[in-house]
């Protein structure tokens, strides 16, 4: 090939490269899709705090707007009536419970769990009512999180742990998460069985001391191990119209789960915009968290999940699932 001809045909690509940088430049930039997601003022709300502020939804195409509530009850309820679309992380039990009660399709995204290197729920004893051991619980009055789940669980590690409630006058009491720190501390109640953040409080101020600190009490007790506690979900119908934001929902959790992974306690700092300071002061007292992928959970776990619920009768029925 001639020189001229090498020229020539190297300046024409050169200007194809050229122009279609020009054009691609002056092509209307796609905006990003602009979506709300409600999320509960705990620590298990944790991936969605990171992938706000690390910029991981931004990366995946999403304008997001994260819309707060206290705890994951009222989160819960605003998903299956419909008042948002998509909403996490929460408890298995009240998604299941919230699910029944409106025939609400849900599809579940990711996983937070517990194992025997990540602890969720803390039995706690008050710190000067002698109570040593989970036998020590003998005739003392024990709060819980107000859910039939935290009622079956505390009588079944009672039950593993040689106690029986009616025989050993153990008395359960359902205490609101905001009035756990003051009963405990108050003596009304003599231990508690909850979890973060009022688990944490407790421990930082010398209120309560752990029972069973290096034990993972359900995930144990119950030989669910994992023990799959709650995830991120999406209205059914949305997912249906919406899979590619669906996919992209996806993508910006599980990129912060890898963030997590790799930093727990610098993801544990991004909380503190999103919830009350004394509680996100409390970042190096959160025990180390696990979760899960989209593509690391199953039907067949969230069905085991299911399946334990139904009987024990903390889900009242039998419900449609979908990863």
């Amino acid at each position: 090939m001639k020189k001229s001809t090498k020229v020539i045909i190297g300046t024409i690509i050169g200007l194809a490269i050229v122009a279609f940088a020009v054009f691609k430049f002056f092509l209307p930039k796609e905006e990003p899709q602009k979506i709300v997601i409600g999320y509960s003022q705990l620590r298990i709300s944790l991936p969605i705090f990171v992938a706000q502020e690390k910029g991981f939804f931004k990366k995946h195409g999403l304008d997001v707007e994260l819309k707060s509530y206290p705890t994951a009850q009222p989160m819960m309820e605003a998903l299956v009536s419909s008042n948002i679309d998509i909403a996490g992380y929460c408890a298995l039990p009240i998604t299941f419970g919230a699910m029944a009660k409106s025939k609400k399709e849900l599809v579940f995204i990711s996983s937070i769990m517990e194992d025997d290197q990540h602890q969720i729920c803390k039995l706690l004893a008050k710190t000067d009512a002698g109570i040593n051991s989970i036998q020590d619980l003998k005739g003392k009055r024990i709060g819980i999180l107000p859910t039939r789940a935290f009622e079956v669980w505390l009588k079944l590690i009672l039950t593993k742990n040689g106690l029986d409630a009616d025989r050993d006058n153990i008395v359960i009491q359902q205490v609101a998460p905001e009035l756990q720190k003051d009963a405990l501390a108050s003596g009304n109640i003599q231990a508690l069985f909850s979890n973060d953040p009022m688990a944490s409080i407790i421990l930082a101020n010398n209120i309560g001391k752990d029972l069973s600190p290096d034990v993972d009490l359900v995930a144990k007790n119950t030989g669910i191990t994992p023990f799959y506690f709650g995830s991120f979900n999406i209205s059914k119908k949305y997912a249906d119209a919406n899979p590619e934001i669906v996919k992209k929902i996806s993508l910006a959790l599980d990129d912060a789960i890898d963030f997590i992974n790799q930093d727990h306690k610098g993801a544990y700092d991004l909380m503190s915009k999103f919830f009350d300071p004394k509680f996100a002061a409390l970042a190096d007292k959160y025990p180390s968290p696990s979760f899960l992928k989209t593509n690391d959970i199953t039907d067949a776990d969230l069905q085991k999940m299911r399946d334990y619920d139904l009987e024990n009768k903390i889900t009242p029925e039998k419900l449609p699932l979908t990863v």
